[in-house]
């Protein structure tokens, strides 16, 4: 094989691997999109019976996640947001760029976690979500994500009287 043949094997092969990615990443975008429409759904589901005009609303609106590495302009990462509203306090529920092997976070704003904290939930393969409230450099706390949990979070929101 002579040196253009083997320039041209080479760019078969990355030509190839490009291709194979970018299949790879579309197919995982498709799981990451499907994954959290459904957890939004769910999240709806778990508080439709506590809605009420003022006090506890949801909604849904198309938003395109973003990253460092991944710009708005040019993201493919087209999904959606939720927010709930609880006593007048919004809690938003925003993707994150996917993350290697399909991995799905979510920041969730709204609810302080001590002091320079963040909360997110994360996708596990399993398909269950985990909450983890990070603060600082320790291991972040994690919990099972599920409507009481989600109530009980929400709960702190509503302010107390202080008769």
């Amino acid at each position: 094989m002579n040196d253009v043949q083997q320039l041209g094997e080479m760019l078969r092969h990355y030509a190839e691997s490009e291709s194979h990615k970018k299949q790879l990443f579309e197919t995982q975008s498709q799981v990451w999109a499907t994954r959290i429409t459904e957890l939004f759904g769910q999240i709806q589901q778990w508080l439709e019976p506590v809605q009420a005009p003022g006090l506890l609303e949801v909604s849904r609106e198309a938003y395109v996640a973003f990253g460092p590495s991944t710009p708005v302009e040019t993201s493919t990462f087209k999904t959606e947001k939720l927010t709930i509203v609880i006593a007048g306090k919004p809690v938003e529920f925003v993707p994150d760029v996917m993350g290697s092997s399909g991995q799905i976070s979510l920041a969730v704003m709204g609810l302080t976690a001590a002091r320079y904290g963040s909360i997110s939930l994360v996708g596990l393969p399993d398909g269950e979500w985990q909450w983890r409230k990070t603060n600082g450099l320790k291991d972040p706390d994690t919990f099972v994500f599920d409507a009481d949990f989600l109530a009980l979070q929400l709960q702190s929101l509503i302010p107390r009287d202080r008769t």
